[in-house]
């Protein structure tokens, strides 16, 4: 299957979700978004995937966003010193991702592709958002694996 059917699919599993949490229209919208983008997220571990292609590009600039959210608390000015420990963290991240994903990628549709990486996935957005998304992303990254009809615990 590929992405567009993935985040279809996606995108049902959220409006159902959203259905039956019974939220507002925008927020219902959300989670659907949520689930949808959630349904490519299995596929980190394939070379070639629209998630890995956009998870190339976004890692670095969340992880110096967050850097510098993270350093430069006072003021939106930071100070040289400040700065440096933002280049570093921000470094060190992207660093992080692309040591994972170059050298410990699993083989295709291996732990990826598991309920257990589907709950660690939604814990993942609880720490960061809320229950809501969580459960989108939980909803989402499972329809993935329904729709590859490739269900495995772990």
């Amino acid at each position: 299957m590929n992405w567009p059917e993935h985040m279809f699919i996606g995108a049902l599993f959220g409006l159902v979700l959203a259905l039956f949490l019974q939220l507002p229209l925008i927020e219902g919208g959300l989670v659907a978004a949520m689930a949808a983008v959630s349904a490519l997220a299995p596929d980190i571990d394939h070379d070639s995937s629209k998630i890995r292609k956009i998870s190339n590009i976004t890692v670095p600039i969340a992880a110096f966003g967050f850097s510098f959210a993270s350093n430069c608390t006072e003021s939106v000015m930071c100070t040289l010193e400040d700065l440096r420990y933002v280049i570093i963290l921000g470094l060190a991240i992207t660093g992080l991702y692309m040591i994972i994903i170059t050298f410990f990628k699993p083989r295709h549709r291996g732990i990826t592709h598991t309920v257990f990486a589907a709950l660690i996935f939604a814990v993942f957005i609880y720490v960061f958002s809320d229950l809501n998304f969580a459960l989108a992303g939980f909803a989402g990254y499972s329809s993935h694996l329904l729709a590859d009809k490739h269900i495995r615990l772990l």
